[in-house]
């Protein structure tokens, strides 16, 4: 019996650590969810109100119908909000219904992430420490677990390239063309898309046509594929980037032009001193890549970095043994290493065109770093002598890591986030509270000059209280002066402290006061 069970172990040895890892992967990504950051980010509510807005009446808060972008806080990507305007038709306006989609998306790409491995290294095993290394991955835990547009770019476009990668290594050319429509689908989950994805296929389009494993016909199918999903995004790109005010509505889609778009001075085409401002990015890239590092607490933590610091180490010898590979004079495949070389590459020069970069703006590298680091651990794993040591001793330093990065993200980082700027820093929590009161009239300090908890009340909105903005320090301390017995005030301690002698809570930068 125990032959038979080890001998079932051995067989089923790849599915069985496939699912722990999966189940590992879920279960930090799940924990708490949907709070498992209790606030709420500007930009997500931004999203939010927005997919309310097209699931009610299939037009944005501006009235535009099925836009291919948003004007949000000076533009957002499209993707992110239909899925969440799915979401609100199915759960209705709640947190859960505006973070599901990026959960959902996010433990998808753990799966397409090993089969894209599994793919380019025809070997199970090293798809699962690729697994490995995503399923702890602090950046793709922290993105997971809060909704923000720009996020799905990166998942997107790993879906792109698993498509395309089965396509080539199976020799269908129905999954060639299908990973066009998503290479063009990335475009519509983050404008910096733009300055990579055509790059990248014009790249290995000639490569692929070289070799002879593209035909010419495939490859005219393919561009017009591309061209016809992209075109209503590329518009818009063409309208706002040369001020041509002009909206184009194509049956119910809009292609929109906004006077107030300033996405476009986060590029560096549009700087005023470009050559200053290029050596500043590529100083920003090359100081996020190794330091994993943007200052920004919901993007990145410094203790643990992105991918783990101890990653970049395999990165480094990942790209040495590509490097390798391509230099060998052998008819072997190549087309997966100059895949991965590419992706690097432009990601790295996306990066120099792109203003202030951050985890954010640079978000198509580390599905790449991740799949490179794997690379380097698998070269390194073929190459040393004790291959039962440094197995070991590499699943232990991860599992260390993770664990501390776990215990560190959720009991100490998470507060940090919260309190940060771009969340509501205490108000979403304080409303849940004052909706759970017998209040009848809720005031809240609506004091920020962005005017944004307004955006936030929208989700934490009781029908049977009435809510009253106040946009002044003076209306809240006249307020809290006059306090009747049915009311309760939010006051945001952020920016001012007020008086009084009633009854108080407080949460974060909030204080309730109340009778």
């Amino acid at each position: 019996m125990k032959e038979k069970f080890k001998e079932a172990i051995k067989k089923n040895y790849t599915k069985i650590i496939f699912t722990i890892l999966l189940i590992i992967g879920i279960i930090v990504r799940v924990w708490n969810f949907p709070e498992g950051i209790p606030e709420i980010n500007i930009d997500e509510i931004m999203t939010a109100v927005n997919a309310k807005s097209i699931a009610e009446t299939g037009k944005d808060i501006l009235g535009q119908s099925f836009p291919v972008y948003l004007l949000g806080w000076g533009g957002q990507s499209v993707v992110l909000v239909y899925l969440m305007a799915i979401c609100v038709k199915i759960f209705g306006y709640t947190l859960f219904a505006i973070r599901i989609p990026t959960l959902i998306i996010s433990i998808i790409s753990l799966v397409v992430f090993y089969d894209f491995i599994k793919k380019i290294m025809d070997n199970k095993n090293v798809a699962l420490v690729g697994l490995g290394l995503l399923v702890i991955s602090p950046w793709h835990i922290m993105q997971s677990i809060w909704s923000l547009d720009c996020n799905m770019f990166p998942h997107f476009l790993l879906f792109a390239m698993d498509i395309l990668v089965t396509g080539l290594k199976e020799k269908r050319r129905g999954l060639i063309y299908l990973s066009m429509f998503f290479f063009a689908l990335t475009l519509y989950c983050y404008g910096i898309a733009i300055y990579f994805v055509p790059f990248f296929l014009l790249i290995m389009a000639i490569y692929l046509v070289k070799k002879k494993k593209l035909r010419i016909p495939d490859l005219i199918v393919c561009i017009a594929i591309f061209i016809f999903f992209a075109l209503p995004i590329v518009t818009m790109f063409f309208l706002n980037g040369l001020g041509i005010n002009k909206t184009i509505t194509i049956f119910n889609i809009t292609i929109p032009f906004y006077e107030n778009l300033n996405r476009t001075t986060d590029m560096l085409l549009f700087s005023e001193n470009k050559l200053e401002q290029l050596l500043q990015n590529i100083l920003d890239t090359f100081s996020l890549i190794i330091l994993q590092d943007d200052k920004i607490l919901w993007n990145t933590t410094s203790l643990f970095g992105t991918t783990y610091h101890i990653t970049l180490v395999f990165v480094v010898l990942g790209i040495i043994d590509i490097v390798k590979r391509l230099k060998k004079k052998s008819d072997e495949d190549k087309t997966s290493s100059v895949m991965l070389i590419t992706w690097l590459t432009l990601s790295t020069l996306t990066g120099f065109l792109v203003n202030q970069t951050n985890a954010n703006r640079l978000n198509s590298i580390w599905y790449v770093l991740i799949a490179i680091g794997t690379l380097g651990i698998w070269a390194t794993y073929k190459e040393v002598k004790n291959k039962k040591v440094f197995k070991y001793d590499a699943i232990a330093v991860y599992a260390i890591l993770f664990i501390l990065f776990s215990v560190y993200f959720y009991k100490y980082h998470v507060p940090k986030i919260d309190m940060s700027t771009c969340f509501s820093n205490g108000f979403y929590q304080s409303l849940i509270y004052a909706n759970d009161t017998d209040k009848k009239k809720v005031y809240f300090d609506d004091t920020d000059p962005r005017g944004r908890y307004t955006y936030y009340l929208t989700l934490g909105n009781d029908e049977t209280k009435e809510y009253i903005r106040l946009t002044t320090a003076e209306e809240v301390q006249e307020k809290i002066d006059n306090l009747q017995d049915d009311e309760i005030i939010l006051a945001n301690e952020k920016f001012n402290n007020y008086e009084s002698d009633y009854e108080k809570e407080r949460i974060r930068y909030f204080v309730l006061i109340y009778k």
